[in-house]
């Protein structure tokens, strides 16, 4: 990920209303750039992850904030939760940001299609994301952070 390309994200993300930025405002944009890794865990092969952000684009900010929030993970459950359902709201607002339902294109059955597949898109990546499908990454960057701050000498 470019430095231009995560400025493209923020500048979508300041569009969204109510959109949660999290922590992201507080970051550098190379700090940014280290942590967002798209959509999907590390560990899947990068072809997977590439279909993956391309298929969710739109979805882009939330996935930077959320990034963000476990790159800076903690381990603590509370905090861990609450990066999840700042991430399904993020979501959330824009899928009704970019598809909203009242509205008169929603008598063009082209629309009604790209909202549904933006929705299941939507619902897919909020799935993904429950706490109990997190908890070994958000555990293992809390580990990695640890180990961070000790050879830094902030412990």
């Amino acid at each position: 990920m470019t430095i231009l390309e995560v400025t493209q994200i923020l500048e979508a993300m300041e569009a969204i209303p109510g959109f949660e930025a999290g922590r992201v405002h507080l970051a550098s944009l190379e700090t940014l750039r280290r942590a967002y890794n798209g959509c999907g865990p590390e560990r899947w092969p990068q072809a997977w992850r590439d279909k993956l952000d391309e298929e969710t684009q739109m979805y882009a900010p939330s996935i930077l904030v959320h990034d963000l929030d476990f790159d800076e993970s903690d381990g603590r459950d509370d905090t861990m939760h609450e990066a999840n359902e700042r991430f399904h709201r993020n979501n959330r607002r824009i899928f009704r940001h970019f598809y909203p339902f009242w509205t008169w294109r929603m008598l063009r059955p082209s629309y009604r299609l790209k909202r549904a597949k933006a929705r299941i898109d939507m619902l897919a990546l909020n799935a993904f994301t429950r706490d109990f499908m997190t908890w070994d990454a958000w555990q293992a960057m809390s580990a990695r952070n640890y180990v961070y701050r000790e050879a830094r000498g902030d412990m």
